[in-house]
């Protein structure tokens, strides 16, 4: 109950009825991952990316700034990429458009630089409310 309580209000400022800003929601067992792009669904290469990343295991809440991630030299959109901290998330399209990959990497601290910890997790995409009309 709290888990909707909270999406719901992270949901809540992105209810606009501006045409320009739109969410993604992802979830599986341990993680709710929501986005919130300020720009068109069609803009591949947003900059105004915002996260919310709920740990229902830990029930902890990280948040920050997203960016896309592309790849060749056509830059051809793959998925998203956060940070907190030494900790980076990795979210990637995967052939089922229902289903993400996300890969979470803990890097080690000043001292222990070469320690890096590596998690792997499937999302279900499971709210995307920007539809792009090209």
């Amino acid at each position: 109950m709290k888990l909707i309580i909270i999406l719901l209000l992270a949901l809540f400022p992105l209810c606009s009825s501006a045409s320009n800003h739109y969410a993604l929601v992802f979830e599986n067992n341990t993680i709710l991952l929501v986005l919130n792009l300020k720009c068109s669904p069609c803009d591949l290469n947003c900059a105004n990316i915002q996260y919310q990343l709920f740990n229902k295991e830990t029930e902890s809440v990280i948040s920050g700034a997203a960016k896309p991630v592309t790849t060749g030299i056509e830059n051809n959109f793959r998925g998203y990429m956060m940070r907190n901290n030494n900790t980076f998330y990795t979210l990637i399209e995967s052939d089922n458009e229902k289903v993400w990959d996300m890969s979470v990497e803990e890097k080690g601290s000043q001292q222990n630089k070469d320690t890096v910890q590596k998690v792997k997790y499937q999302l279900n995409a499971i709210f995307d409310n920007g539809t792009c009309c090209v």
